[in-house]
């Protein structure tokens, strides 16, 4: 559940949720830069699917299938899609709900025909991706719960691939049935994918958000402590004008949901085996995705 990038740049986009036209501009824009030797990789950093209402057609399903049809995540593939909450839930039959809006049911009523193979991709997303130059890109950022336990350690996230003591959600994978989902969550390993997959970063933890972004890099550094992690690269929450720097250590980028509009949609080029100084060198590599 970890990836390991040493070299080559990434053209790194983020929460799409749905939007297929974003989805297809993001394909073009990295086949340009391929086709320039610009960019080897592409990295979605999760929350791909369940678009808000009143916006626009939901083609949450035809983007999956289409990276299904890439060979996302396989080995040696130059696409790779990392986990995020709105994927997450689905793998173990969590309604998710914000406000008066259900995003759970609409994509399940979609997928029941194929659901295993959805879920199933769905579960080889990694949670994080690391870089030789030492950035870590992961979807939702820093959590109180990295390093505070031992249990679920950088080994347990290392090696863990949604097969542990609870099984009942892949017994019952090919049908939602959301008791599943709370059954879930009343085990440990559920209460902590939960908080490092859903938690609100400064808006939850206000000024201690910035400590426990240096937890995680001080954790996902730990078979590395010579070339340690120092900058972190997430999506998740909505950035008016596409990317912003949270600290030294930390940028947030929005390449779709959460931006004023087409014009403020940014995406980052930044190559693995390079360390960056900061937040702020890793800014300077953000470009419009328009």
């Amino acid at each position: 559940m970890i990836c390991n990038v040493d070299f080559g740049n990434l053209m790194i986009v983020s929460d799409l949720h749905g939007n297929g036209d974003d989805f297809r501009q993001v394909l073009r824009v990295y086949e340009k830069l391929k086709k320039e030797k610009k960019a080897d990789y592409l990295i979605f950093l999760g929350d791909l699917i369940h678009a808000y209402p009143g916006k626009r057609k939901d083609e949450s399903l035809e983007m999956i299938q289409k990276l299904i049809e890439l060979d996302t995540n396989k080995e040696g593939n130059d696409v790779i899609c990392l986990l995020g909450n709105h994927e997450f839930v689905h793998i173990y039959q969590i309604p998710l709900q914000r406000g008066n809006l259900e995003f759970t049911s609409w994509f399940e009523n979609r997928i029941r025909k194929d659901r295993e193979n959805i879920v199933r991709f769905f579960m080889d997303m990694p949670l994080m991706l690391r870089t030789k130059g030492g950035v870590l890109i992961n979807h939702s950022g820093g959590s109180n719960r990295y390093g505070s336990e031992e249990e679920y350690g950088f080994n347990w996230m290392k090696e863990y691939q949604h097969n542990g003591d609870f099984e009942t959600h892949l017994k019952n994978i090919h049908s939602y049935n959301p008791k599943i989902g709370s059954d879930f969550m009343k085990t440990g390993e559920g209460d902590f994918l939960w908080d490092i997959l859903m938690n609100g970063n400064e808006r939850q933890y206000g000024d201690d958000y910035l400590k426990y972004n240096d937890d995680l890099l001080k954790l996902m550094s730990e078979d590395r402590k010579d070339k340690p992690m120092n900058t972190l690269i997430s999506g998740h929450i909505g950035v008016a004008y596409g990317a912003e720097i949270l600290g030294d250590k930390q940028i947030r980028i929005c390449t779709s949901a959460g931006c004023l509009g087409d014009l403020e949609k940014k995406f980052l080029l930044i190559n693995a085996s390079q360390k960056y100084s900061d937040a702020s060198e890793l800014l300077e590599h953000c470009r419009d995705l328009y």
